[in-house]
Order: C-alpha cells, then sequence, then structure tokens
C-alpha cells in the first residue's frame, strides 16, 4: 500500500509523518508539485499543514483534483486556529490531532486505505501455525513501533509468538509454517518469519532444550529489528538497491545495537542475535570483525538460517535458489561459517521431506 507525503517544503523535524515511511511505502510532495502523474495510483494522501504558506496551501488548491479522489488527512495541531481553517479550506479531508498517538495514527491511515488491519492467513493453513503467525506477527508490529518510538519491548509477547511457533513445528511441521508467512505482503516481516521458523526447526532438529528452542525462534524474530529505523520504501524496494541505500541496510546491526542497549527486558543472548548475525567465523564480518571464539552457536545458527532464506527467497531482479543450490553457497562460504551446523542444516533439509520437518505424530 502506498501513502503520498504532502508538505510545504521539507517535513518538521517533529512531525508524526516523518516515521510513516517506516510502516508504508510512501513518496514526500512538495505542495507545489502536487499533479495527477505524481499522485498516481496512491491509496491515501496524508498533508502536513504545520508551517504551510498562502502560496503552498493556493497550489494544493490548485491541484486539489489531483488527491481528491482518494482519503485526505490533515496533520493539524487542535489548537492552531491557523491550521484548522486552512483544513477546512481544502473541503473533504479527515483531520488528525498531531499529538495522537504513532499506533492510532497508522491505524486510521489503514483504515482510510481500507487495508485489512489484521493480515489474512492462506486457507489450508493448520489452526496451530495460523495461531502462531498472527501471534509473531503481532510482536513484529509491536517492535516496529518500539524501535521508532523508543519505547518497551514488550517481551511478554515475544516469549509467547515464540512458544506458539515451536508448538506449531511441532505439531504441523515446517512446510505448514512457511505456508502461512507466505501470505504477508511485506518481504521484510516474512523475511523474519521464515527465519524464526527455520531456527526454531533447526535446533529441534539438533536436539537442544525446548527454551533453547524457543530462544533462537525469538532471536529470528528479532533479529532484523534494526531494520525497523530503515523506511520500508528502501527495504521492500523491488529494484535493485543504489549503493547509498545498501549502505543504510548494512547499518542494520548497529541500529539494533542502538534500539537494544537499553532495553534491559531483552535477554542478552537474544540481543547477540540481533547485532552479531552479519558476523563471520573468520572475523571478515560486520560491524565489529568478530571472530569464532566471539561468536555463540546461537548466533550462528540463526546467521546460518538468515543466509539460507535470503539466498532462497525470490526478489524482482533475480530468482531465489533451490534448496540444494543455497545449501552449496553455504557450504562455499567455507571458514565464514561454522561448516558443522552447515552440514547439520542440510540433513535436516534435504535427507527429508520438507513438510515432515520437525513434524511430530499425534501418537507422540
Amino acid at each position: 500500500m502506498e501513502i503520498v507525503l504532502i508538505s510545504d517544503g521539507p517535513l518538521p523535524l517533529e512531525s508524526p509523518v516523518r516515521k510513516l515511511p517506516f510502516f508504508f511505502s510512501c513518496r514526500l510532495i512538495d505542495m507545489s508539485s502536487v499533479t495527477p502523474r505524481i499522485v498516481g495510483d496512491a491509496r491515501v494522501a496524508v498533508i502536513e499543514l504545520q508551517g504551510t504558506t498562502d502560496a503552498g496551501l493556493r497550489a494544493l488548491r490548485g491541484a486539489w483534483e489531483s488527491i481528491s479522489s482518494i482519503p485526505v488527512l490533515c496533520i493539524v495541531t487542535k489548537s492552531n486556529r491557523q491550521e484548522n481553517i486552512q483544513a477546512a479550506a481544502l473541503g473533504k479531508t479527515v483531520v488528525i490531532d498531531r499529538e495522537i498517538s504513532l499506533a492510532l495514527l497508522l491505524d486510521r491511515i489503514k483504515k482510510l486505505a481500507g487495508a485489512a488491519t489484521s493480515i489474512p492467513v492462506d486457507e489450508g493453513v493448520p489452526k496451530q501455525s495460523a495461531q502462531a503467525f498472527r501471534k509473531c506477527n503481532a510482536f513484529l508490529e509491536s517492535i516496529c513501533l518500539s524501535a521508532v518510538q523508543n519505547s518497551k519491548i514488550h517481551t511478554a509477547e515475544m516469549r509467547t509468538g515464540a512458544m506458539e511457533l515451536f508448538s506449531a513445528l511441532q505439531i504441523d511441521g515446517l512446510s505448514d509454517w512457511l505456508k502461512a508467512v507466505h501470505s504477508h505482503h511485506s518481504a521484510t516481516y516474512r523475511h523474519s518469519l521464515t527465519v524464526a521458523g527455520y531456527a526454531g526447526a533447526f535446533a529441534e532438529h539438533l536436539g537442544w532444550s525446548e527454551a533453547d528452542c524457543q530462544e533462537v525462534i525469538a532471536g529470528g524474530l528479532i533479529h532484523d529489528i534494526g531494520k525497523m529505523r530503515i523506511p520500508l520504501t528502501i527495504l521492500d524496494k523491488a529494484e535493485k538497491l543504489t549503493d547509498k541505500e545498501r549502505a543504510a541496510v548494512k547499518r542494520h546491526p548497529d541500529f539494533a545495537r542502538d534500539i537494544l542497549k537499553a532495553r534491559l527486558e531483552v535477554p542478552i543472548e537474544i540481543k547477540k542475535m540481533a547485532i552479531q548475525h552479519h558476523e563471520y567465523l573468520d572475523g571478515s564480518g560486520y560491524p565489529n570483525g568478530l571472530k569464532a571464539d566471539r561468536i555463540s552457536t546461537k548466533v550462528r545458527l540463526i546467521t546460518v538460517c538468515d543466509i539460507y532464506v535470503a539466498l532462497t527467497e525470490d526478489r524482482a531482479y533475480r530468482p531465489g535458489l533451490s534448496s540444494r543450490d543455497a545449501i552449496v553457497t553455504l557450504k562455499d562460504m567455507s571458514t565464514k561459517l561454522d561448516q558443522g551446523l552447515v552440514l547439520e542444516f542440510g540433513r535436516m533439509l534435504l535427507n527429508r521431506d520438507l513438510g515432515d520437518v520437525s513434524r511430530k505424530s499425534s501418537a507422540a
């Protein structure tokens, strides 16, 4: 879903509109540049009226037909008489107080766009997997808000999501979890949910305790939390990223550290999975060039799962690799990865039918 953000010049630093690109695909348009071609097929227009000049407002009113066919939301300070008069002068709009909570603003935009407030699950997905999907997705949405607002992370939701997903892997198997995840419209969320599923299935394959399995599931869910500081216009971009965009994405482990360093409620091992999952055993990874003795087994496991999922994901500019080819690539990474884990990961995936991975019979 794409929305257009309209302002008279740069967005004010304190404007809540600046946070919207972290949750929606957005384009920023100056009031003087609004045209039908630029607005395109956007679902909602959000207008920031703080600092609007008479000239800017006249230009917008002159181009009003360009956006009048879609829902228009104006951000104002309720106590500011001029901004309220400007909103009224535009005609049919929804007026929102600038002090509204971010969660309510996001919900209002989704409703105006006619978007579902919850992600639908494909028919045929078993009950436990569908329930785990909803719980895990709710947690991902909550950490996105936490990261952007610098608020407390709801670890109870994290533990519940990890527990539900572990149960789904035991009852339904990995393939049903992947079927549920496939329905998510966001590539970024879909990636984290997929990594969490593979991490839980792999940890169980290795014979780890239930507590450790659930911890790496939680680590999979949270491992890309640093990307919550990167706009979706970059993360979900269909084309290849520019060098500048790629450099921004590469900073997500540093962003993860910034987000998590003061979050005492998050276990240290889970923090490590978010900050260190791009470190390599030979010291060639980032952000800190850690070597083998500094990288825990759980982080190594998340790294293997993360790279495997990235290799097998379809992108607009290239198809995903097959499981076999992805495993070959992991092996070719040699001393960068824990090859003992790569060997076991390959055995889990290639020596058994995917639908049976981590599946237990009802009699078990």
